[in-house]
């Protein structure tokens, strides 16, 4: 409920409502619309200030609500007809809550323009979009609506407020200044992030008043891919940086760290005991930061050099001599299968894509537990291009693991460094070829890789 600001204070001057029962006799009434009465006249039943016509609108949504629930708001249309005074048309919005039925009366407006309102609100509408009556209740929604807020729509009143509680606003946000903008100003926009089933979304949700219907205009636009964009572009920048400081510090580091590789080396038949196991432990880091370092100046390199033809099926059985012997001691089933009629060649730099299998099957292996299996299907879809399938049957990745796995410095393997797979997609994608995953938990990962392919003819 709406405790923090009242928003009768500045509209109920301008609202004409009336409350029934089941058997249409009013209950009570705002001051505007005694107004409209003639004086000393009190109106008991609709029968008294109601046409014929809206007076069988109202009646036959009377007598449905005694026996089902009428959810949405309906709009009704006709002419107030009150004694000693001319009819004026009328439509009126018809509210179910708790065993009444609340009007809101709007006079002298022509049905035609209620009609344009929800025409361009709702049947043309790509986005999802809401009605918000006067006093912050959504009143009526489209079918986007709704489908984004299945369980809350469901409800017979839903308040604005308790909609916003669903979801978190991304930066400093006050309801009350966020209405008051929407009454005062044109819009009101604010930016939400919203899970539901464990994924994350964002929204711009703005809000504007409809001064013809004295209605507030709820519109949602899911935004949720282009913060990504802003992301992936953040981080691009990131690694752009990166790359210039690895080119930068390449010759300032390795220079030093030779030499101190080389005196370790004679340190190791200079000490003995626990001297030795700690001058091992040193080897071993400065063998690591090597392997950062390299891995570093592998992102950075802007082109692709050595371009050569080469057999995609030679160059995978290459690799996968290299990690059988950590296979078999890990136990890890490996497959290979080739469902190719021809020889399958690539042009590209060997080097560079013997790397993307070695960083992606060795993160498959290392994924899996013993008696798992990795699996590897090259298989020719058209003549154009090749496809790779690697596969494991290991632990699996989030959803939230997925949308971010290909940006650099995001790993959860203890240890990492997060540019193995950056590189993997910037790789194949400089050699005009493209990856894409798919995971599911407890079952296991799949990469897809596809290249272009060279004819045997050529």
């Amino acid at each position: 409920m709406l405790n923090t600001l009242d928003i009768n204070r500045y509209l109920e001057s301008s609202l004409f409502k009336i409350v029934l029962d089941e058997d249409g006799d009013i209950l009570d009434m705002t001051e505007a619309v005694k107004l409209l009465m003639p004086k000393d006249f009190i109106p008991h039943h609709i029968s008294e200030i109601f046409d014929l016509s809206l007076l069988q609108q109202i009646e036959k949504r009377l007598l449905l609500s005694k026996t089902e629930t009428i959810a949405d708001q309906n709009v009704l249309t006709g002419f107030l007809d009150v004694p000693n005074k001319n009819p004026e048309p009328c439509y009126i919005i018809y509210q179910q809550y708790r065993g009444r039925a609340i009007l809101t009366i709007k006079i002298g407006e022509q049905n035609h323009k209620l009609h344009q309102l929800y025409e361009s609100a709702y049947v043309t509408a790509t986005m999802p979009m809401a009605l918000v009556n006067e006093s912050g209740y959504i009143i009526s929604t489209n079918d986007l609506f709704s489908e984004i807020f299945p369980d809350q729509i469901s409800k017979e009143l839903l308040h604005l407020q308790d909609l916003f509680n669903l979801m978190v606003p991304t930066s400093a946000f006050a309801f009350e200044e966020y209405i008051l903008k929407a009454l005062t100003q044109e819009t009101s926009t604010v930016k939400m992030s919203y899970t539901s089933k464990g994924i994350q979304s964002y929204q711009d949700v703005s809000l504007k008043l409809d001064c013809k219907t004295q209605m507030f205009i709820l519109r949602i636009e899911d935004i949720t891919e282009r913060e990504r964009l802003f992301d992936q572009l953040a981080h691009s920048d990131q690694l752009s940086t990166t790359g210039e400081i690895a080119a930068s510090i390449a010759h300032e580091v390795r220079n030093p760290m030779t030499t101190l590789q080389g005196f370790l080396q004679l340190l190791e038949h200079e000490v003995t005991g626990n001297a030795k196991m700690y001058v091992s432990v040193i080897q071993d880091e400065v063998k690591r930061m090597n392997h950062i370092l390299n891995e570093m100046l592998a992102m950075s390199k802007p082109t692709v050099d050595e371009i050569t033809i080469f057999s995609l099926s030679v160059l995978v059985e290459d690799v996968l001599l290299l990690l059988r012997p950590k296979a078999l001691l890990d136990q890890i089933n490996i497959v290979n299968e080739i469902n190719a009629k021809e020889p399958v060649l690539i042009q590209a730099n060997p080097n560079r894509i013997k790397q993307v299998f070695v960083n992606l099957l060795k993160n498959a292996m290392e994924a899996m537990s013993a008696k798992g299996t990795l699996s590897i299907l090259i298989s020719e879809t058209d003549q154009e291009s090749v496809d790779i399938f690697i596969s494991d049957t290991g632990v699996g990745m989030k959803e939230e693991m997925l949308e971010t796995i290909f940006l650099p410095f995001i790993t959860d393997k203890p240890g990492g460094t997060g540019l193995g797979l950056p590189f993997v997609k910037k790789t194949i994608q400089e050699h005009g070829g493209s990856i894409l995953v798919t995971s599911e938990i407890g079952k296991g990962t799949v990469f897809h890789l596809s290249f272009p392919r060279v004819s045997v003819s050529l």
